[in-house]
């Protein structure tokens, strides 16, 4: 096992915890991340256990090496590595360390308007200087970007594909949000969204 191996899940325990941190930190603050209920229907995420399991085979998979696993849930033809770069595993774990410092800047620029969900009920301040002036969704890029990394380090078609599917899940999540957005905070987020692209 060499250190490449760890990064994956070493990494995403530090996501975990930076994400896991905050909401604890507005907890105590007496704010409520958690939306739960739009309008009278579940949240996003309930709908998606499909995608839940895949998260869960995906966890799977990156734990694997670590523990020196034997078996796979998978095919091998999906979760063997079609490269064997050091070029492409130094390149993954510099953007996951670019990831997670993004992602940290995003959560301490969130200040106390993190919110994960659509509810009109629970709004936070609309978040316009600091990353947001370069990024409207810099959470989201952190995201997508920590997912290329996760698929450079171990360049199986099972964490391409993963990567592939995860950013075209989240850009219709964004432009779900967009909608969100004009209606309630109308003029104000129009003009940030004319002056602030969608990623960067």
């Amino acid at each position: 096992m060499n250190g490449f191996e760890v990064f994956p899940i070493a990494s995403f325990l530090v996501l975990v915890l930076l994400i896991s941190g905050k909401i604890f930190l507005l907890k105590r603050k007496g704010v409520s991340v958690n939306q739960g209920v739009t309008n009278g229907k579940k949240s996003f995420l309930n709908y998606y256990y499909i995608f839940l399991l895949i998260v869960l085979l995906w966890l799977y998979e990156i734990v694997k090496p670590v523990f020196q696993i034997p078996f796979s849930l998978l095919p091998n033809i999906i979760t063997t590595h079609i490269f064997n770069s050091f070029f492409l595993k130094i390149s993954g774990a510099l953007v996951l360390i670019l990831a997670l410092v993004l992602l940290t800047v995003t959560l301490i620029h969130f200040k106390t308007s993190l919110r994960f969900g659509l509810n009109d009920k629970q709004l936070g301040k609309l978040i316009t200087t600091g990353i947001f002036s370069i990024s409207r969704n810099p959470f989201f890029l952190s995201i997508d970007l920590y997912f290329l990394g996760i698929a450079l380090l171990l360049p199986s078609v099972f964490f391409i594909g993963f990567s592939i599917l995860a950013a075209i899940g989240i850009h219709f999540f964004i432009l779900k949000e967009e909608k969100f957005m004009r209606k309630v905070y109308g003029a104000e987020y129009e003009n940030y969204k004319q002056q602030v692209r969608r990623y960067f």
